[in-house]
């Protein structure tokens, strides 16, 4: 073999191992570009499926819920019939001389479906109704019971507290002190011009603290029209309302008393020791009740549902109607 063939062979082997390298390195490069690729797919999968799983989760959840809703208040609807029933049972069948409505009622704890179901009557004639505050002889009684719930209160302030709920449910009131004030605040309003329908919007009057409310809210309601006081099933200081002499201590007492001997009549009342000597007439007072309001619980696992419902009963020419007034609801 010639030096110029040895040569050409050296060449052409050294060009074929060349080729061959630059092969092997280009294959390697594109095996790590694909496995780089595929893993931020699967990457990108693994995450869009948690998202999409979460998601899922919520709604699945969220309609759970809903249903559960729907359901509990189908539920409850039972348990306000239960209580027309046993308010229109409780006037069928009075005694003389025997309290008519017990209250408050308990129903018995039901069971249906996973549902607990439970409700209790009030007697909202126990409490001052606002909206008698548009009758001028119930003022010095409301005066009372605020003075009773904070004696640090100035006369001015509740005063301004009064003005402020007689102002709110005047008819057609025009333009006054209290309108510019509510349309200055930072979110502003206008006052109602109509009898309360709850008593959380005694929150928006003018001189109301959340403090005052929330001291205030278990002795008053607001009910569709004025209501007598009754006077077996008020408290103390709804009692004391009745007069501005009528001290807690004295209220206190008839309270102990009635648990003895049930208070079945206006005039029985109007005789006790403490009430004779006060400005209280058989009139201005009640021992039977049409307002009532209903409390409904329902629970199913750790989900809690209350509805708040508002019943009247009518009584006309000896037949008992039950109204619904109004229902809330909350949930947690």
């Amino acid at each position: 073999m010639s030096y110029h063939n040895k040569n050409s062979c050296m060449f052409e082997i050294y060009r074929h191992q060349r080729d061959a390298f630059s092969s092997g390195c280009v294959y390697k490069k594109q095996t790590g570009v694909v496995l780089v690729i595929a893993l931020f797919i699967v990457a990108l999968v693994a995450a869009m499926s948690f998202a999409m799983m979460g998601r899922l989760e919520r709604d699945t959840r969220r309609t759970t819920l809903l249903i559960r809703n729907i359901q509990a208040e189908f539920v409850a609807q039972g348990s306000i019939a239960w209580a027309m029933d046993q308010l229109r049972n409780d006037w069928i069948r009075q005694k003389t001389n025997r309290v008519i409505d017990p209250t408050p009622i308990q129903s018995p704890i039901n069971e249906m479906n996973g549902y607990q179901i439970n409700s209790k009557i009030y007697d909202m004639q126990a409490r001052f109704n606002l909206n008698n505050l548009t009758d001028l002889q119930t003022h010095e009684g409301f005066q009372h019971l605020l003075k009773t719930i904070d004696p640090k209160l100035s006369e001015g302030k509740i005063n301004e507290i009064i003005r402020g709920i007689i102002d709110w449910i005047t008819l057609d009131k025009k333009q006054n002190d209290y309108y510019d004030y509510y349309l200055s605040l930072p979110t502003p309003y206008r006052a109602a011009h109509r009898a309360m329908w709850s008593v959380d919007e005694l929150r928006l009057i003018k001189g109301m603290t959340p403090q005052l409310f929330n001291a205030l809210k278990s002795y008053i309601v607001a009910l569709p029209e004025s209501t007598l006081v009754n006077v077996q099933t008020a408290s103390a200081p709804v009692l004391m309302t009745l007069s501005s002499t009528l001290n807690l201590a004295a209220a206190q007492s008839i309270v102990e008393a009635r648990k003895q001997t049930p208070i079945t009549t206006p005039q029985q009342f109007i005789n006790l020791n403490g009430i004779k000597n006060q400005p209280i007439t058989a009139d201005k007072i009640s021992v039977v009740s049409k307002y009532f309001l209903v409390e409904t619980n329902v629970v199913i696992e750790k989900q809690h549902i209350l509805i708040y419902t508002l019943l009247e009963r009518r009584v006309t020419s000896g037949k008992v109607e039950m109204v619904v007034w109004w229902q809330s609801k909350g949930i947690w």
